[in-house]
């Protein structure tokens, strides 16, 4: 007797399981940083959230939440990766190795998306001029489906080269998740302690992508600064709309810079030239 469940039950289960994961944790978020007035003072751009865009991200949120889903089964019930490896090791190495790759991973396709001909996969995520919780699950299924392939492709790469483990992936997954809803909030939420050292030059802060969504033509990378920093896309102006953010001044125009004098607060190298795609159309 097969007592495997069917490719439906288990669709069915993870689905279930998705869209609680992204309930709770969208909702526990965005409820925080309402209620907590110390937060509210940290608002990064000081705009409204228009109506048509939650809709439209909610709606974008439902269908990636069953997408992942699909991908999940089929990886599951098919059997496709074989992550074998098991202890503190093969979880700590799958997760580096997982989180350095795909800092490479996005800081690339995320370049790609954002020229006119590719632009299209990436416009729904730009729906949201200022970020919201919801923003991290707003995506068009294609771009979804780019995202899932440097995932998915780098463990099949490399899953019979090196002891990697479903825990140490599943690790890595859930934190991606969590920091990108927490990177959507438009609310810095970085203490002000960790910025002032190595971990403020290194690691993406709310402030950091919320300019990205406001001005489109730089801050490309996912989790941390440092191809932004190599490659010229950062904002010249960053640190002090961060300051700015912090002192509870937040920005209350999609186009406000923060300038020393002849400083543009465009990116620091060629990105300069870089435009909104829908503008260049």
């Amino acid at each position: 007797m097969n007592l495997e469940p069917s490719f439906v039950v288990v669709f069915l289960i993870l689905a279930a399981a998705f869209a609680l994961r992204t309930a709770l944790v969208t909702g526990v978020v965005a409820r925080f940083i309402t209620d907590n007035r110390r937060l509210a003072a940290r608002r990064i751009f000081r705009l409204p959230y228009p109506d048509e865009q939650l809709r439209a991200e909610l709606k974008a949120t439902v269908g990636i939440v069953l997408f992942d889903a699909l991908v999940a089964t089929v990886l599951f019930r098919w059997q496709i990766l074989q992550l074998s490896g098991s202890g503190w090791a093969a979880h700590l190495l799958t997760f580096a190795l997982l989180f350095v790759w795909f800092e490479l991973w996005f800081y690339l396709t995320h370049r790609l998306l954002h020229t006119k001909a590719l632009y299209f996969i990436h416009e729904q995520h730009h729906l949201a001029k200022v970020t919201h919780p919801l923003t991290a699950m707003s995506f068009s299924l294609l771009e979804r489906a780019i995202l899932q392939l440097g995932v998915v492709g780098f463990l099949l790469a490399l899953q019979h080269l090196l002891p990697l483990s479903r825990a140490g992936a599943a690790l890595y997954l859930g934190a991606n998740y969590l920091f990108n809803v927490l990177g959507h909030s438009n609310t810095e939420l970085t203490p002000r302690s960790m910025r002032r050292g190595w971990f403020g030059r290194v690691w993406v802060t709310p402030t950091f992508h919320a300019l990205h969504h406001a001005r489109y033509g730089g801050h490309y990378g996912l989790f941390t600064q440092v191809l932004d920093r190599w490659f010229g896309s950062a904002f010249a102006d960053y640190e002090r709309v961060l300051d700015r953010v912090e002192e509870g001044a937040g920005l209350a125009r999609l186009t406000e810079r923060v300038l020393d004098p002849g400083d543009t607060g465009r990116p620091t190298g060629p990105e300069n030239r870089l435009r909104d795609p829908q503008s260049a159309q």
